[in-house]
């Protein structure tokens, strides 16, 4: 708990239930922390075999130590290298993607995708930053207004890579992305059922939208999910707050103190108030009332509340905190946590 809640808290979206779905590192993050990146082409002893053809990235000696680029060229990249044999495909070697069982691969290769002539514009000017973008940082205004122009791109993979960005960024930072994409093309990316990975990134820009129709959806969808439950409770709670400010904040509050959703959904509504309070802070206050309230009423939620707070940098909770120390009804890693957090205040 110690360990996921420390991460979860400063942003929201490492708590998404969808998350998982979408690629751990941004396109961007795999090829600026990359060792080496290359364009490749078939390979003149067999067709369905890449060889690197063209160094973008690293040095001649580091390319020649890697193992051999693993994958097989398929049908339709075949077909596209036969349409036109002056084709490549960028390759990256290094750290940054998971495999198909979800787990974190290093120092391998990755395939990126077929070049084009925008692609390679796009690939040109990711490079560009490498000095101004941190990798897995993705809360500078101006990675996220770079981003903002490829999120009605034609070309999906762009398009997926904004998209990507634009959900693992600061809330606060994404909110510069208002009007950028209509919401007849949100509410399309909603209904197809394929791109049902993408939603958390969607209904963040959907909140933003100033339109009735684009409202009235928020309002409708995330009271549903405070009712029922939704694998995106957390974004459209974000987005109600967004669009109903006070009112919806009050609304999680009171699911929160009711207890009525499993301990997993309330988890994520403390970190929705805590990312909406620093968001607007004028609502810190009424947030504090609401941690308050839950904390008399429950303990199971006192750990993600101490560290919601603590990115506040206000004692406002210590007192209530310390009662549930000295009532010692939580389990033990929310009594350690707890006390960290109290520690880290008084060290101030």
């Amino acid at each position: 708990m110690i360990v996921a809640a420390t991460v979860a808290v400063p942003r929201i979206s490492a708590a998404c239930s969808v998350c998982v779905t979408l690629p751990e590192y941004s396109l961007a993050d795999r090829v600026l922390s990359a060792h080496v990146v290359v364009l490749a082409a078939p390979s003149p002893d067999s067709p369905f075999r890449y060889t690197p053809v063209s160094l973008l990235k690293g040095t001649p000696k580091q390319l020649a130590s890697l193992p051999e680029i693993p994958f097989l060229i398929d049908s339709v990249t075949r077909t596209a290298f036969r349409t036109d044999p002056s084709k490549t495909v960028l390759m990256i070697y290094g750290g940054g993607f998971q495999d198909k069982a979800g787990r974190s691969v290093f120092n391998a290769w990755s395939k990126g995708f077929l070049m084009t002539p925008e692609r390679a514009d796009f690939l040109d000017t990711v490079r560009a930053q490498e000095k101004n973008w941190s990798i897995g940082e993705t809360g500078d205004p101006d990675r996220v207004a770079f981003f903002s122009r490829y999120l009605t791109n034609e070309d999906r993979l762009l398009r997926n890579a904004a998209l990507v960005e634009i959900h693992r960024a600061p809330y606060a930072t994404v909110r510069q992305v208002q009007h950028v994409v209509p919401t007849t093309y949100l509410l399309q990316e909603l209904r197809t059922v394929q791109r049902l990975a993408y939603a958390p990134a969607v209904i963040r820009l959907m909140g933003l939208q100033s339109d009735p129709e684009a409202k009235a959806l928020v309002r409708s969808r995330y009271r549903s999910a405070l009712r029922s439950g939704s694998a995106n409770l957390t974004d459209w709670a974000l987005a109600g707050i967004e669009v109903d400010g006070a009112e919806a904040v009050e609304l999680l509050g009171e699911v929160l103190v009711s207890r009525s959703r499993p301990a997993e959904d309330r988890q994520k509504l403390i970190q929705v108030l805590a990312e909406g309070g620093t968001t607007w802070p004028e609502l810190q206050e009424q947030i504090l009332k609401i941690y308050r309230r839950s904390l008399e009423i429950d303990t199971a939620m006192a750990g993600w509340i101490a560290l919601a707070v603590k990115a506040w940098g206000t004692d406002a909770l210590n007192t209530p905190l310390q009662d549930v120390l000295l009532r010692s009804e939580a389990d033990p890693a929310t009594l350690f946590l707890i006390q960290y957090v109290l520690n880290a205040d008084l060290a101030k």
